[in-house]
């Protein structure tokens, strides 16, 4: 054997070593997560140091909501490292949509794979292998960096595993809706944004969410990989952005199986007879990087908008319509009192 095949054999092993420790460790951190948390005679959740979970927020911040009329999650896709700074496509987009829809709060500062929303390159056991990964452009460590995200989505998806992990995701969430001045009864409309994977994390936080805010609550799939969870009879509207040219999108409806129409019962097929999932057809647009949904230089078609001024359009829409909706809501709400 050549040094070059004995080279290239190491990779694989090391690569191949990497991967089953990621996979066989993912749940270790929801578990972590939970064994802090016990249950009070009452039901209640609290904390080891017995702290109700509804004092450990925040105390939420003073709006008007005839100024801010909606909250948008941003829930970031798998190539995160630290949920609080975004590679520059993602970062350009999320501005325009600022620039968009000034009248709504955007969330976009929070590590959604982690149930405690450490960020990879926090106080971990490996956070410095994770940060050496974070600091090379190499498409072996933004790779590594992918799977072992995508396993804490396999995570959330999973049965056994998924609510302990949704509910860490909804504290780290509900905190950031606090801080954002939402409360409980509050009528500003949520609206989960979920990028790739994290759209399968939102879901799973959704039910909780319902639970704490009583708000409407709607989830906006961006390429999102999205499995038949529980969470998704919990959203009031589900609109799903697809991009012709997106594979990764299509390999959720194809692994998690209950999506497919045979399963007739499925929280999925359920919630498309009920009518409360919308999808929208991008011609021609991939997942991410050149071509994806933010990229600003490319478009369907010479003459027509780029891909990431559709996505920020078909966004605004959503919204748009959300905060109708809540309108209607709340007028309905009052003239039967």
């Amino acid at each position: 054997m050549s040094d070059l095949q004995e080279l290239l054999t190491g990779i694989l092993l090391v690569a191949g070593a990497t991967l089953f420790v990621a996979l066989f460790t993912a749940p270790f951190e929801a578990m972590t997560w939970w064994s802090r948390w016990t249950t009070t005679d009452d039901g209640d959740l609290e904390n080891v140091d017995g702290l109700p979970i509804d004092k450990l927020s925040e105390n939420p911040a003073a709006i008007n909501e005839a100024d801010d009329k909606a909250v948008v999650v941003y829930v970031t896709g798998i190539g995160t490292i630290t949920g609080d700074s975004h590679p520059p496509l993602e970062a350009n987009f999320l501005d325009e949509l600022k620039k968009a829809m000034p009248y709504a709060t955007i969330i976009q500062d929070f590590f959604p794979y982690s149930p405690m929303g450490i960020p990879l390159t926090g106080q971990r056991i490996f956070g410095w292998f994770w940060r050496y990964l974070g600091g090379h452009s190499a498409n072996v460590a933004k790779n590594l960096i992918r799977l072992r995200n995508m396993f804490q989505v396999l995570v959330a998806a999973d049965g056994r595993y998924g609510p302990i992990y949704s509910a860490g995701t909804y504290q780290v969430i509900r905190k950031k809706l606090y801080q954002s001045g939402q409360t409980p009864g509050s009528h500003r409309p949520v609206i989960l944004l979920g990028y790739s994977g994290g759209a399968e994390v939102s879901v799973g936080a959704a039910p909780f969410l319902r639970t704490a805010f009583k708000a409407r609550l709607s989830l906006l799939s961006l390429g999102g990989v999205l499995s038949s969870h529980s969470g998704l009879s919990a959203l009031d509207d589900i609109v799903h952005i697809q991009g012709t040219a997106d594979r990764v999108t299509r390999i959720g409806a194809v692994g998690f199986i209950h999506r497919w129409r045979i399963f007739a019962k499925s929280y999925w097929n359920e919630a498309r007879r009920e009518g409360r999932i919308t999808r929208i057809t991008f011609p021609g647009v991939g997942h991410n990087g050149p071509n994806g949904y933010l990229d600003d230089a490319s478009s369907p078609a010479e003459g027509q908008p780029s891909n990431m001024r559709m996505t920020v359009d078909a966004i605004k829409r959503m919204v748009d319509n959300e905060i109708a909706e809540s309108e209607r809501d709340r007028n309905y709400k009052s003239s039967t009192v």
